[in-house]
């Protein structure tokens, strides 16, 4: 080679080199700070380093939602004393653009550093929390974010006092004491437990090593809790092909009150559950239930993520109809999986189910509302939805992956199921880094089926009537091909005169919260928000209603007493039938071999057990 070639080529080298060097010594760097002073003010300091600010004004802008909770937050309601500084401590000047964003004017600088308060004073598992026991962090809630540079490593210090433990998915650098994190949406999705005295129990499944954080009085059993969950992780591992990250943790706040709230993040969950009694086996399940659920998402939205969620932008809506997927469907894998891990009956499972479809079929608005349409309504539903309009995607989802699975299974002479459509969309989507498209589930469905009948692949109609539609579900059509029979009953525990509304809770002041459509109430003018006084003059509260309508038959008139707008109001009711009913789920006398062999798969039951 010549010279001058060999000059100009070297030439050329150095000079691609150079944007590289020159964007690797001026690149964007975004660091967060956390710390508290009286936590009785419920009050973080937060600030946000930006080293090599672009241009002349850096955007910080504080996410309006978090993945989880697919309605509009309003987090900047939390946040003053916002100020801006740059590198030598001047201050910088700023405007707010919108109720989220605020721009800060800079020249050419160093870095831009922006602080601000939060307040935390709300615990549930979604939201950030500050008292003198814990500091509990959601980072989508309070860490502003730069839009544009969401896919930028972040790191966060965290200054706290000096015996209280931290508990988090993040990695934590000892060489920088930071967490480095991999981008924004990574940072977002890992809570943070801050406090001196939670306890922390741990096992090792395969490659993964499994903890489990618990703060707030408890009285477990720590090896029962340890073996129970580790069945489930088992279980739901084994249908998806392993734990595809190396540590999760399960962080639980166990509280005395009455509430069950847990949020999926990526590799972990937050569950914030009570009143806590592991005594109590109606708590156990409910533990159990909400554990099985939130793990599977590791999985079911977490990776397998709808198109419109992949990579969100947290100032706006993100639109999908898949979420009674993401959701409904992970409820109906957080039961069937407990009931593999042996942690549950099949007639747990079974009462699960009958409750689940109960309480499809006394919410009117399955009439009205799709699961389609229920998922893409969620954002609009955060001040509630007309009375008797809507439905809960996580229900009807619930009940519509059951449906799926028994179809898939009939469909394909049990060679098939819905574990098959999971591990598919797994391979073909998370693994293969992209979103879920609408048409995506589907597809994945009939592609599954087709493999053993293409005859009987296609799902339109299914989805026609059952997801997009409202069309009245045939249980039996589905429940028979597992040789089970959805029977109705008498439930003598109810009275057999039906009014049809229901009270609040208020002894003193029972207001009318609802009152059923083409109920016998809803035909005499009874009216959301009446205060019921009465009915044959005998006072009505929530506690005594049932038990005075016991006194009635089907067809029988009372006299219903109400406050209307502060007026005294007399309404003549005749009292109909059929609300004192249950579903009960039964299995089939006599089932025929295949639809033994379905059941005995699909419950991971031994054969013998089914035998007549």
């Amino acid at each position: 080679m010549s010279k001058p070639i060999k000059f100009c080529l070297t030439l050329f080298i150095i000079l691609g080199f150079i944007p590289a060097i020159l964007e690797g010594k001026d690149a964007m760097e975004i660091s967060y700070q956390l710390s508290w002073d009286k936590p009785n003010s419920h009050l973080f300091n937060v600030s946000v380093t930006v080293k090599n600010p672009e241009g002349s004004q850096t955007l910080f802008r504080i996410p309006a939602w978090r993945p989880g909770r697919y309605v509009i937050q309003n987090y900047t309601k939390n946040i003053i004393k916002f100020a801006a500084i740059d590198n030598n401590g001047r201050e910088l000047k700023f405007q707010k653009l919108d109720k989220d964003t605020w721009q800060v004017h800079h020249q050419s600088v160093k870095s831009v550093t922006v602080s601000y308060q939060y307040y935390a004073n709300v615990l549930d598992a979604g939201s950030s929390f500050l008292d003198d026991s814990e500091a509990y962090i959601n980072p989508i809630t309070l860490a502003m974010y730069i839009p544009g540079k969401e896919m930028l490593p972040v790191s966060l210090k965290i200054d706290k006092p000096g015996d209280w433990k931290i508990a988090t998915a993040l990695d934590f650098d000892p060489e920088t004491r930071s967490y480095q994190v991999e981008n924004y949406h990574e940072f977002a999705d890992n809570p943070i437990l801050i406090s001196p005295d939670f306890e922390l129990l741990s096992f090792d499944y395969e490659n993964a090593k499994i903890e489990m954080v618990f703060q707030g009085e408890r009285n477990y059993d720590p090896q029962k809790v340890i073996d129970d969950v580790r069945s489930i992780v088992a279980e739901q591992s084994r249908i998806m092909g392993g734990v595809p990250c190396e540590r999760y943790l399960f962080m639980y706040h166990l509280i005395p009150e009455r509430m069950g709230h847990g949020v999926e993040h990526k590799n972990s969950t937050s569950i914030v559950i009570g009143p806590a009694d592991f005594n109590d086996p109606v708590f156990y399940f409910r533990f159990l239930s909400v554990t099985s659920h939130e793990f599977f998402h590791i999985w079911n939205v977490e990776r397998i993520r709808p198109e419109a969620i992949y990579h969100p932008d947290y100032s706006k809506e993100n639109y999908t109809t898949t979420m009674w997927f993401f959701e409904g469907v992970t409820s109906y894998y957080d039961l069937l999986t407990m009931k593999h891990a042996g942690v549950i009956s099949k007639y747990q499972f079974y009462n699960a189910m009958e409750r689940t479809i109960q309480r499809l079929q006394n919410t009117y608005g399955r009439k009205i509302t799709s699961a389609a349409m229920a998922s893409w309504n969620s954002w609009a539903m955060f001040e509630g939805s007309p009375p008797n309009s809507s439905i809960s995607f996580y229900n009807k989802g619930e009940i519509l992956g059951l449906m799926l699975d028994m179809e898939i299974r009939d469909r394909t002479a049990n060679k098939k199921s819905l574990d098959d459509v999971m591990r598919y969309l797994y391979k073909n989507y998370a693994l293969k880094d992209k979103g879920v498209p609408e048409t995506g589930i589907q597809s994945a469905i009939e592609y599954v089926v087709s493999q053993e009948n293409k005859t009987r692949s296609s799902f339109a109609d299914f989805f026609a009537d059952y997801i997009f539609g409202t069309k009245e579900i045939d249980y039996n059509l589905f429940l028979q091909f597992a040789g089970l029979e959805l029977l109705t009953q008498v439930d003598e525990q109810q009275p057999a005169a039906y009014l049809g509304i229901h009270l609040t809770r208020d002894e003193k002041e029972p207001r009318i919260e609802n009152v059923n459509p083409d109920s016998p109430a809803f035909e005499a003018g009874l009216d959301h928000e009446d205060i019921l006084l009465a009915i044959d003059n005998h006072r009505v509260t929530a506690m005594n209603l049932n038990r005075l309508l016991m006194r009635y038959q089907p067809g029988d008139r009372i006299t219903v007493t109400v406050f209307r707008r502060s007026k005294l109001r007399h309404f003549d009711v005749t009292l109909g039938s059929g609300n004192n009913t249950r579903l009960v789920l039964i299995e089939m006398e006599k089932p025929s071999p295949a639809q033994l062999n379905i059941r005995n798969d699909w419950l991971k039951e031994p054969a013998e057990s089914h035998t007549n």
